[in-house]
């Protein structure tokens, strides 16, 4: 097990592996294109998808520090969220692992839960 070792030695943090999905690198790659190529500012794309990344990095320590998805289902999952400008970066956090595992990373202004279900393949009644 992985320990990060802080003020004097006393303090022993577990320290978790960070493991992107496929779908959250997709939607990584989207936002910079979009930001890009449509709103033709490609130095905000690298700067937003660089300041992601350093976000998504800051979960290898105490990554049960963001809340539960309000969504009863998804919280059920085990699914928290982080925030990054105008970004939730969703992820669940396995203790037993020691894994977190970045689900998606969606606009704040796009419906998460309708993307989210779809990811967990919840049916909506």
């Amino acid at each position: 097990m992985l320990y990060a070792i802080g003020w004097r030695n006393v303090i022993r943090v577990k320290q978790y592996r960070i493991e992107i999905t496929e779908l959250a690198e997709k939607d990584l790659t989207d936002a910079g294109d979009y930001i890009a190529f449509e709103l033709l500012n490609p130095k905000a794309a690298l700067d937003t998808v660089q300041g992601i990344r350093a976000q998504i990095n800051k979960l290898e320590y105490f990554p049960e520090r963001n809340e539960l998805d309000e969504d009863p289902i998804l919280a059920t999952f085990g699914v928290r969220m982080d925030y990054y400008r105008n970004y939730k970066i969703y992820y669940v956090a396995d203790n037993e692992k020691n894994i977190v595992y970045i689900i998606r990373i969606l606009h704040m202004l796009v419906d998460s839960r309708t993307w989210l279900y779809r990811t967990f393949r919840v049916i909506e009644e």
